[in-house]
């Protein structure tokens, strides 16, 4: 036998539809007022879940991020002072080059050591440059300069292991070179030893013959070793460039990702809460036309 529902029963029922479209009407005002499809755990647990890992990874290359602008400025400072360097080697090779011509006198010779001291100086000044007050080429070592020039001997103060960065998971980067300019702290040997000789040998009691022979011979090898080692530095602002490109993708990625777990899609939800709002109007006209009184309810 089937049952007809009564006035009564229908009345109940649409009432709790009307509950039901004020609930959800009331969740998708406040998704709408918000912007987020998640403002509580409760709201999506899988969600939440996704969240908390795609921000774990956004928080981490940002990280990256800030780790990869430092090294740069460090890479990239130490890139342009080995150029620097380099110019500075080949004007002192060109010096040298001057002393063995022809008719060249003590009192000439004494003006190319005055240019060639001028010359270590700036030289050692671009040895000795600094970032937030460290020198970049000392290293790990903590000193507060990274060569010292003792009674014409240039010294290396650092030690042999080069800053570095942590750019990404498992790559680090280092920022800089560790005693470019091979002064060694036992032998104070490289291109200072090779100026230092030829200052000597063109000054009074010296050989400038010597110094147009041997002491350019070892300037010139001193700036092929030189010149390795400021394509080395060239290398390592590179790889920041590179990597640069590389973390700042994942955080687009990462940020895009955050955005679509979290960023409402605003016209399909306005389009969603209108239908909803239309429903709840004909729930609404259609429960006051039930629960209107009647004749036969006294009959």
């Amino acid at each position: 036998m089937s049952m007809i529902p009564t006035q009564m029963s229908l009345s109940a029922l649409m009432t709790t539809s009307l509950d039901q479209y004020q609930t959800q009407l009331g969740s998708l005002e406040q998704t709408l007022t918000t912007g987020e499809n998640i403002s509580q755990p409760s709201d999506s647990p899988t969600g939440v879940a996704n969240l908390i890992n795609v921000n774990a990874s956004l928080s981490a290359y940002n990280q990256y991020q800030t780790n990869i602008k430092e090294g740069q400025t460090v890479a990239s400072l130490a890139n342009a002072s080995m150029t620097q360097a380099v110019s500075i080697v080949q004007q002192i090779s060109s010096v040298l080059v001057q002393a063995g011509g022809p008719g060249v006198t003590t009192a000439n010779a004494q003006g190319l050591a005055s240019q060639l001291q001028g010359l270590e100086q700036s030289l050692l000044g671009v040895a000795n440059t600094t970032y937030l007050g460290q020198p970049i080429f000392a290293g790990t070592s903590g000193s507060t300069t990274a060569y010292t020039d003792s009674g014409g001997t240039v010294t290396y103060q650092g030690n042999g292991s080069a800053p570095q960065v942590a750019a990404a998971p498992g790559v680090e980067l280092p920022t800089s070179l560790t005693d470019p300019f091979g002064a060694t702290k036992t032998g104070g040997q490289g291109i200072f030893a090779a100026i230092n000789s030829a200052i000597s040998n063109l000054s009074p009691g010296g050989s400038i013959s010597a110094a147009a022979g041997t002491d350019l011979s070892q300037v010139q090898t001193a700036l092929t070793a030189l010149e390795n080692k400021a394509a080395e530095a060239g290398v390592n602002y590179d790889q920041f460039q590179v990597m640069s490109q590389q973390v700042t993708g994942a955080v687009t990625q990462a940020t895009n990702e955050v955005g679509a777990i979290q960023n409402i899609d605003t016209a399909q939800l306005t389009t969603q809460y209108q239908q909803e709002l239309n429903n709840y109007q004909v729930a609404l006209y259609a429960t006051s036309q039930l629960n209107q009184p009647t004749l036969a309810q006294y009959l």
